[in-house]
């Protein structure tokens, strides 16, 4: 397995997705892409460094678009392709990725990728066309082979956050390790970034993922359903969700507890993560994994990205302690060796 070149190392990466400055909207975003390159990938270049600041080893290019319009927009378009719904390499490229280049940006970087099933289910629904859904899996491969060539690509995943959450998605296995293999790539570990562990089975004999990421930060007894043994005999490792990005969530038990509302507050949100979302706590979630994975853990972050957060600086208070805690974490399992 590729990642096993790492050592026994955890590695803190992130989802991607990050909240916009104050003052800028989606709507913003739509017209920049498009109309406004410059400006766009000034913000993309900032909001990277802030993720580095943070202490993030591996980040992710910041997403900023819709997860789904992102690839999309650019497969749509008729006169991109080869087949439908199939475009060659020189067109499948992520904005994004201009910025990190223009930044010189040379250690290892990850990259997310929203998956074929949730591209085709977001496009066609239900009803599954293999033909359509593996031209759209050879796309977003181009989208990977593309991106290799201007940035240090260390990591890959693929994104299918519908998988075991809509009921209406409910693909066969052979279908989805026919889809999964063609993600194969040397010297790049591909996780597979799941928002339900309904599915992870499905991805044990896929030889192109060798990470299969699991959110349990909200949901603590996901990694219950996750078994060791299973995940060691498949040779894989994991990614596990070890802070709470469900911002609502976080916010609403803060109000209630505290008797306040943090929506009229903004400038205290960031205090607020701080204690909901403490380093002790982050640290605990982390133990916890560890002590059920052992070195089949490799990947560890947020759960999922923080897109729908109010602010930056909320964001990284939380993407800070994420790291404070792998700090201790790592200083603690030292000493004990």
């Amino acid at each position: 397995m590729k990642s096993e070149n790492r050592g026994n190392s955890i590695i803190f990466d992130d989802i991607g997705s990050f909240p916009l400055p104050e003052g800028i909207t989606k709507e913003w975003v739509e017209r920049a892409v498009k109309d406004n390159e410059v400006e766009y990938l000034k913000m993309v270049e900032k909001a990277f460094l802030m993720k580095i600041k943070a202490g993030i080893e591996v980040p992710n290019y910041p997403q900023f678009q819709d997860m789904v319009q992102q690839f999309m927009n650019i497969i749509e378009r008729e006169e991109n392709w080869v087949e439908p719904y199939l475009i060659p390499e020189n067109k499948a490229e992520i904005l994004e990725l201009k910025a990190i280049k223009g930044m010189k940006y040379s250690d290892e970087l990850r990259m997310c990728v929203t998956g074929p099933f949730e591209l085709f289910y977001n496009k066609f629904g239900e009803t599954i066309y293999p033909d359509v859904l593996m031209n759209l899996a050879y796309s977003l491969r181009n989208f990977i082979k593309n991106a290799q060539r201007s940035v240090n690509v260390s990591v890959v995943s693929i994104d299918e956050p519908s998988l075991g959450l809509n009921p209406q998605l409910q693909p066969e296995e052979d279908l989805i390790k026919d889809v999964m293999e063609i993600f194969h790539f040397d010297r790049i570990d591909v996780q597979i970034h799941l928002h339900s562990p309904v599915f992870y089975t499905y991805f044990l004999e896929v030889k192109a993922i060798d990470v299969i990421g699991i959110e349990s930060a909200l949901n603590p007894m996901n990694i219950e359903f996750v078994d060791p043994e299973m995940i060691d005999d498949a040779g894989k490792h994991l990614r596990i969700g070890i802070a709470r990005t469900d911002i609502d969530g976080l916010i609403s038990e803060y109000n209630s507890t505290h008797g306040v509302n943090l929506w009229k507050e903004k400038e205290r949100i960031s205090s607020a993560i701080s204690t909901m979302e403490s380093v002790s706590i982050i640290k605990k979630r982390l133990m916890r994994a560890y002590d059920r994975f052992g070195v089949l853990l490799r990947y560890i972050g947020p759960d999922c990205g923080l897109g729908s957060w109010p602010t930056q600086e909320s964001a990284i208070t939380l993407l800070s302690n994420v790291r404070k805690a792998l700090d201790e974490f790592r200083k603690e399992t030292s000493k004990n060796k």
